[in-house]
């Protein structure tokens, strides 16, 4: 699994800019990836719409894409819409 790495914040202000660079990076990988967010200050429901895009990018090509070390911001709104972006949660859900 390669693994990528996105930091700061991933909100409706910063929606462009990240999509472009994660789109581009998630492009570039081939196989399973990994997306380390331990690094995210602020995360809303567009940040979570980029993960979501980049996840069926991943899919696309018969991958999966996996969040490793969520922040505590990450994992709040991931609670809060109900959504399972790894192994480990997905399994807690069912």
């Amino acid at each position: 699994m390669s693994e990528l790495r996105v930091d700061g914040e991933m909100t409706i202000y910063r929606a462009t800019e990240v999509a472009q660079t994660l789109f581009d990076a998630v492009r570039a990988q081939t196989g399973d990836v990994g997306l380390d967010m331990s690094d995210v200050t602020e995360f809303d429901t567009a940040g979570l719409q980029l993960v979501l895009m980049a996840r069926r990018m991943v899919e696309a090509s018969g991958n999966r894409l996996e969040v490793v070390q969520p922040s505590e911001c990450v994992l709040e709104v991931l609670k809060l819409c109900n959504v399972a972006l790894n192994n480990s949660e997905a399994q807690a859900a069912s």
